[in-house]
């Protein structure tokens, strides 16, 4: 039985706002799964998942979409969470035998859908392949041979990859293709998914629709688009962008999110009745002694407690601008989180911050005993992804009760036992408050759901100060556009220098392209300069550096180390700098190892178990 908020609000004294959102079911058609693909009604399937799959009734946005798809349209799924989006693309690419490359933000992301869509392929004998940086070592390790791992690839169906290895593979293709593991799967390949398209960031999706134009150039197969998104605002913008791609008609299909009945608690604070009678005594002070009228919406929430009461926030922020000595609100997030342990969903608690996230899943394990301390967890990219894997199947089993994230578990990861998302703080935007609110009541056995708001920062308090009502109205606004701009200058960039570089397009270079390069300094007649080609081993997906990682390195006390998680350049910059705490290994940068031709390229991060002495050196 799902634990009711509004008990364990009141038990705790605290003052809430709360109301109700309805639950919401896309429309069915009279088509079910198993009269697509007849395989799932075979008397020898012993999966349970696909015996109650074969049984349900298709999404009227599904079969549309599976109808485009097979009259060789592009396709843009535009739906909200839990109204199978995969299972649109997957049903065409198996049942029509297409070789599929599905692009997900990250790997972390595709874990989920990896087993979903293995179940699927395997009852009609196809092939389905993971690979980004990591799972390639593995897979070498595993096989023993380069041209082992290409031919796996090779005669796979379906193979899921993230857009930063595919980068470093097109950049491969480009100048030796027999060195990218992918170049033969990529000469065939049929169907290209970009998939939690709400992921990506302008800078993202520029290179994203360059490295699809990069492809058509590279190979003669003329490739169909899918894009799944459930946030996305001009979506037929992006169908033009498709249409110019490949020259296919695109087709933009709309679909409801599946949803349970939800109820939103905004938590408030603690004896707001104290609060109100504490701040009327002030307000009428200080009336008293400057002899100025408040204004008529202050008076109002100081006369009647249930105004107050739903204005606290634009009160408070009233009482503080006048100069008033007014008392904090009591908020305490861990005493609230520690009444969902035994609940019969998880509870997904989203922070601003992995230092947040760490913070409070530290102080709610520490009031607990040590055999419920595994009830709780964290998930971010700092963690090892062995690691986030695990956390992921303890949330899906019901080991894990509470699990916090600052971002990575608000898109792609489906763990149907969800029933409840806590906000420590409100996102910026509207759209990853959706993004977020999309994680729960994803299966119909789900009574109901639950959101919970607890203000954290100066944007919560901001936003709550103009009333509580102002919050709903905030939710309810158009979402965020995603910016796809074609004549992006970095987009040409890449692809005029991709052509530079490229033998195989190098005749494909225009005259504006060549001066655009040679006047940035990156080519030099039919040369790059030494900027040209640090320009192109910086110019990977997520950020603008070298494609690779940074060694994190413990050192125990005893002088042993062993290698923690790699990071980013740009972690490297915002929190791994020597001083900052490492919460994910308890432990504090001590110092760069650098080298290089400069002595100034940082090579590994050194860390040192936080302790007092660490802390005096």
């Amino acid at each position: 039985m799902i634990t009711q908020s509004s008990k364990i609000l009141g038990a705790l004294g605290y003052d809430y706002y709360t109301f109700k959102e309805p639950g919401e079911v896309p429309e069915r058609v009279d088509l079910k799964f198993k009269d697509i693909l007849a395989e799932l009604s075979l008397p020898s399937l012993n999966d349970e998942y696909l015996k109650t799959m074969a049984e349900k009734r298709l999404f009227k946005h599904q079969l549309e979409a599976l109808r485009k798809l097979s009259q060789g349209y592009n396709v843009i799924l535009r739906s909200g969470t839990g109204s199978g989006k995969t299972e649109a693309w997957l049903f065409y690419a198996i049942k029509n035998v297409k070789r599929t490359l599905a692009i997900y933000p990250t790997l972390a992301l595709a874990n989920d859908q990896l087993q979903r869509l293995k179940r699927y392929s395997e009852i009609l004998g196809l092939n389905v392949v993971a690979i980004d940086a990591k799972r390639k070592e593995e897979l070498y390790k595993r096989l023993g041979s380069r041209v082992k791992l290409r031919r796996l690839i090779a005669q796979a169906n379906i193979v899921i990859t993230n857009p930063a290895f595919l980068l470093n593979e097109l950049k491969k293709m480009g100048l030796y293709p027999e060195k990218s593991i992918l170049s033969v799967f990529l000469r065939e390949v049929d169907l290209i998914v970009l998939d939690e398209f709400d992921f990506y960031g302008p800078r993202e999706i520029a290179i994203l629709f360059s490295m699809i134009r990069v492809l058509r150039d590279l190979v003669s197969s003329n490739f169909q688009l899918a894009l799944l998104t459930a946030t996305l605002e001009n979506a037929n913008e992006v169908a033009k962008l498709f249409s110019q791609i490949n020259s296919r008609p695109s087709a933009v299909i709309e679909g409801k999110a599946f949803k349970v009945k939800n109820f939103v608690y905004v938590v408030l604070g603690k004896d707001l009745c104290s609060l109100w009678k504490h701040i009327r005594t002030a307000f009428e002070e200080y009336s008293r002694v400057r002899g100025e009228e408040l204004a008529p919406d202050v008076l109002e929430a100081l006369e009647d407690f249930e105004k107050f009461r739903r204005d606290v926030f634009k009160i408070l922020s009233v009482a503080e601008g006048l100069g008033l000595d007014v008392p904090r609100l009591e908020l305490d997030p861990v005493e609230i989180l520690q009444n969902y342990l035994n609940d019969e969903g998880v509870t997904l608690v989203f922070t601003r911050s992995i230092a947040r996230a760490e913070e409070i899943c530290r102080r709610l394990k520490l009031r607990l005993p040590l055999q419920l301390q595994e009830r709780v967890a964290v998930h971010h990219h700092l963690i090892s992804k062995t690691l986030r894997e695990q956390i992921e199947e303890g949330a899906r089993k019901g080991r894990v009760k509470v699990l916090f994230s600052p971002r990575t578990l608000s898109q792609g990861i489906d763990i149907g036992t969800i029933v409840r998302v806590v906000h420590i703080g409100l996102p910026d935007n509207v759209r990853e408050y959706w993004q977020r609110e999309g994680r729960k009541g994803r299966r119909e056995e789900i009574e109901f759901s639950e959101t919970i708001v607890i203000p954290s920062t100066r944007w919560d308090r901001d936003l709550l100060s103009r009333g509580v009502e102002t919050f709903r109205k905030w939710i309810k606004l158009p979402l965020e556009k995603t910016i796809v701009n074609p004549n992006n200058k970095y987009s040409y960039l890449f692809e005029a220098l991709f052509k530079f570089i490229s033998p195989m397009l190098r005749d494909k270079l225009s005259e504006d392209e060549y001066n655009f390069l040679r006047e940035l300094g990156l080519v030099s007649g039919a040369e790059l300069t030494r900027r040209g080609k640090d320009v192109w081993r910086k110019m990977n997906f997520y950020e603008f550096s070298p494609p690779y990682g940074i060694k994190r390195i413990k050192m125990t006390k005893e002088g042993e180390q062993y290698y923690l998680e790699e990071i980013s350049h740009c972690d490297l910059v915002e929190r791994f700098q020597p001083g900052c705490i490492d919460y994910t290994s308890d432990g504090i940068v001590v110092l760069h190892n650098t080298g290089g031709r400069s002595g100034r390229v940082v090579t590994a991060v050194m860390e040192e178990p936080l302790g007092e002495g660490t802390l005096w050196r």
